[in-house]
């Protein structure tokens, strides 16, 4: 009985830890729904330095601006996934005095990133398409974006990454450089399930950002070139589940609508990755009990009997 009993209990362990191994796996996104949880965390990057000494930027703000890797809770992240296709759902548009039409979605970037070879950039034009969206965040320059101008009510888009992930940074141009506000603009982030369903829903906040410690200046041409901005940050992740695509909306940029929130013409990249979330102590030696025991009671009642 000693023996049996014993072997009983190996097997039981053996069992509990292939159920732990089993709780670590990522659910697929379509199983079930989860909320964001939002995070701070730290941008490194690379580039150019100003020339004046004196200057309150913290790097040229027109040239390219490498993003090496991002830290928080202890970790340092390098490996990214970007963009990889988008969707135009909505693009409100305005009239100029002079009769041209634009919508407020545009592609923005550093009015001399394209004489800097560090890294590639999207385009700077008004009224992009899918593959210019995804070409202006399918990189990691931070200083290729999508501006929202406030011109007009609402825009919309879904952008997609190759592989499903579950932790995604946005940085927001914000207020004057060298100023107190890090982002000036807020943004609803909902997370889509296979079925395009809605399976995590997170409103980003202007005053929710903090200063990522570079500045930007942006061209879309040939309605906009200004600067330089500091640049704020945020993290949001997904708890337990995956997703491959993001729907991105602002409304009531041009503030006209009575009772609804004034989003203010969100300037944004969004860059993705996969985070794996260790299971804490408690959560593994409840499931070793717990597994263990059930087979051990199992087998002793078959001894038994």
């Amino acid at each position: 009985m000693t023996n049996i009993f014993a072997k009983t209990i190996a097997i039981a362990t053996s069992a509990a830890f292939i159920s732990v191994a089993s709780l670590i796996l990522t659910v697929p996104a379509h199983a079930q729904t989860a909320p964001f949880t939002q995070f701070s965390f730290k941008t490194n990057v690379t580039a150019t330095p100003t020339n004046d000494p004196t200057s309150s930027l913290l790097n040229d703000p027109t040239r390219d601006i490498r993003l090496d890797s991002v830290e928080f809770s202890g970790r340092t992240i390098s490996s990214f996934e970007v963009v990889t296709k988008a969707k135009i759902l909505r693009n409100d548009t305005y009239i100029l005095p002079d009769g041209n039409v634009f919508g407020v979605l545009n592609s923005g970037r550093g009015p001399n990133t394209p004489d800097d070879t560090l890294l590639f950039e999207g385009p700077s034009k008004p009224n992009p398409t899918a593959q210019d969206i995804v070409d202006s965040l399918g990189n990691l320059n931070l200083n290729s974006i999508l501006v929202t101008r406030e011109n007009a009510d609402t825009d919309s888009i879904e952008v997609s990454f190759a592989n499903p992930v579950n932790t995604f940074l946005f940085w927001e141009r914000g207020g004057t450089a060298g100023g107190s506000v890090a982002g000036d603009s807020d943004l609803l982030v909902e997370a889509l399930g296979e079925n395009n369903e809605v399976i995590a829903t997170y409103k980003i906040l202007r005053q929710n950002y903090s200063k990522a410690d570079y500045n930007i200046s942006t061209q879309v041409f040939p309605i906009l070139n200004n600067g330089p901005f500091n640049i704020g940050s945020i993290g949001i992740s997904l708890n337990g589940i995956t997703t491959q695509t993001l729907r991105l909306t602002s409304s009531n940029n041009n503030g006209l609508i009575p009772g609804i929130p004034n989003d203010n013409g969100p300037d944004f990249k969004v860059i993705a990755a996969t985070v794996k979330v260790v299971p804490e102590s408690s959560t593994i030696m409840g499931a070793l009990l717990m597994g263990g025991l059930g087979i051990i009671f199992k087998r002793k009642r078959t001894v038994m009997s």
